[in-house]
């Protein structure tokens, strides 16, 4: 496969959702207090490192659910790009067990301790199928060129943090 359209692939597949998801993430924390405004994006890069490695120090320990969340999968690239593959098996495994037994309304009315359990343990799976997501990933994708793939996974979380800064800078969203 040709290089350009390579890439193309991988930034439609990988770029633009880590990108997204990225922005919307920092964003989201910094609105919310979690992560500081900075002059630079730099900055905001060891904000979110430093938030990582305080995932279990009780004083600067992540506060929202969705930071705790991305805490737990690591916080910088590593855990945003664990943290939107949890998401993505999650929804997709939800949306298969409302079709597989005909709909909402009939899922909902199947609900039992059987079926409550089976979901907490699919979601520890689904914890440790994030974790290691490059191979699940890597499966899921047919390609050559393993490496032009992180490496657009990567700018897009780079971009992403870019953007996230610019929006905070200009007041998007503030109160």
């Amino acid at each position: 496969m040709n290089v350009l359209v390579e890439f193309l692939s991988a930034t439609l597949v990988v770029g633009l959702p880590i990108g997204l998801f990225t922005l919307a993430l920092v964003w989201w924390a910094t609105r919310s207090g979690h992560l500081q405004d900075s002059d630079d994006s730099k900055s905001l890069k060891s904000q979110i490192k430093a938030m990582s490695k305080s995932k279990s120090d009780a004083e600067s320990k992540p506060q929202g659910l969705v930071e705790k969340k991305w805490a737990k999968f690591g916080g910088g690239f590593y855990g945003v790009a664990a943290f939107l593959t949890y998401l993505v098996v999650e929804v997709t495994e939800a949306l298969e067990a409302i079709a597989n037994v005909g709909g909402l309304a009939s899922f909902l009315g199947q609900l039992d301790i059987g079926v409550i359990i089976n979901a907490l343990v699919e979601s520890l799976t689904n914890f440790i199928t994030a974790m290691v997501w490059p191979a699940y990933w890597m499966d899921r994708i047919d390609t050559q060129m393993t490496w032009l793939w992180f490496v657009v996974a990567y700018l897009g979380y780079w971009l992403g943090i870019k953007a996230a800064h610019q929006l905070v800078v200009k007041g998007v969203g503030s109160n």
